[in-house]
């Protein structure tokens, strides 16, 4: 059974793996693509076009952020019926830009890569914040920074209020909180819509989806232990058994020693699957 990963076609993952300029948005229609093969991109960016020249229409003459975020939030969760959705955690479609404009339903980060989108198309800067539990956004506006939460119809709240929310959310001290709602790089964002999926994923044992993940992760954190413990264990569980042997083989060169048993037993039962599966 064929077990490659293969990003040649993936442009921007690509550049984000070589930290160059990249688009979160094309980065997340081409993390769809792993569980669309046929996915074409030009009905989600036609989406965008579209709504950029409505929404344009709507911002000219308006000089204030706070006004324009909240034009953009009721046009999204109400004119366009996009909004955060309680179904959409139950389906890996929630986390993928082009199935959250065809159903209407995402969860927090996917609708915020479609706030981040439109916004940043129409000259609002809004940045996406890796906070706990919760994924907002950030736009730093000339009376201070407002955080927009696309998952609840793009409710606009000030540093204090999304500081006092998160705490009651996650139970964290509030300075704990604060100190997570910065704006968040590229490969922090991308590596927490895959940890999403992973998840997902391994939550309903869909281990082929969970190893194209997990790949993807390890190409952004190759020297991470625990990433390549879990693609082997995971190339395993997706029956891509000599590629399991193989990255176990290289892990007991340098695992930890209390590793070493499971490994062991998890690379005897790959070598005798292999007959199996190639």
């Amino acid at each position: 059974m064929n077990s490659e990963v293969d990003f040649s076609q993936d442009k921007h993952f690509q550049a984000l793996l070589a930290r160059k300029p990249c688009s979160l948005t094309m980065i997340n229609l081409e993390i769809a693509r792993d569980a669309y093969p046929e996915l074409d991109f030009a009905g989600t960016l036609d989406w965008f076009d579209q709504r950029q020249q409505e929404l344009a229409g709507h911002f000219r003459g308006m000089h204030s952020e706070q006004e324009q975020l909240e034009v953009l939030a009721r046009l999204i969760s109400m004119d366009y019926e996009v909004t955060g959705s309680e179904m959409a955690y139950r389906t890996a479609d929630g986390s993928f830009l082009n199935r959250v404009i065809e159903t209407g339903q995402g969860i927090p980060i996917s609708l915020s890569l479609l706030y981040m989108e439109l916004a940043n198309r129409l000259g609002l800067t809004l940045s996406g914040v890796s906070s706990p539990l919760h994924f907002l956004t950030i736009a730093e506006t000339a009376t201070g920074p407002i955080f927009l939460d696309g998952y609840s119809d793009g409710r606009l709240l000030t540093e204090d209020e999304a500081a006092d929310w998160l705490s009651d959310l996650t139970q964290m001290r509030r300075d704990q909180v604060e100190r997570s709602l910065e704006p968040a790089d590229d490969r922090t964002i991308v590596i927490r819509m895959l940890n999403n999926l992973r998840t997902f994923y391994a939550g309903n044992e869909d281990w082929s989806s969970a190893w194209k993940v997990q790949n993807r992760l390890v190409a952004l954190s190759p020297a991470s232990y625990p990433l390549r413990r879990d693609l082997a264990l995971i190339a395993f569980k997706a029956q891509h058994s000599a590629t399991a042997a193989r990255l176990l083989k290289s892990l007991l060169n340098s695992c930890p020693d209390e590793d070493r048993e499971f490994l062991t037993s998890q690379l005897e039962e790959a070598q005798q699957d292999i007959p199996r599966w190639n």
